[in-house]
């Protein structure tokens, strides 16, 4: 009995639904292209999230990696590694050049060059300078 009014519970909706969809096609269709549009810009925006995630995270990598090498004393491993993050910096500012983080990052960028600089003149790095570049990438990541 109760399967029975289920199924009749089911076919009345499946029918309203059909006889508003009929009445009214313009306005669904509409409807529904709203909401597909909706759906695909926020689907677009995760995505470009991620994407500038994955190149910040690939950049802070870059920096704690070129500390271990100026901890092994390897100044080439560790300019590399830094020319590595910045490549990574390019990148997340390639995504939204306009955008707030941009500018952001390009200060942390300019950091980067200074310290790049400094190891291609022979001198060392101080380790607080490289956690203050680590915690400002940290700043930075959305």
């Amino acid at each position: 009995m109760m399967k029975i009014i289920r199924w009749c519970i089911l076919l009345g909706v499946v029918f309203g639904a059909g006889y508003y969809t009929g009445q009214q096609p313009d306005v669904v269709k509409q409807t529904l292209r709203d909401l597909s549009g909706e759906v695909l810009e926020n689907t677009i925006g995760l995505d470009q999230t991620v994407k500038l995630e994955r190149q910040m995270l690939g950049a802070k990598e870059g920096l704690v990696e070129g500390r271990a090498y100026l901890l092994d004393h390897n100044f080439q491993g560790a300019s590399g590694e830094f020319e590595r993050a910045l490549r990574h910096l390019d990148e997340a500012v390639a995504l939204d050049p306009n955008g707030s983080m941009a500018k952001k990052i390009e200060t942390v960028k300019e950091k980067i060059r200074e310290a790049q600089v400094s190891l291609a003149q022979g001198r060392s790095l101080p380790p607080q300078l490289l956690e203050d570049l680590r915690q400002e990438l940290q700043n930075v990541l959305p």
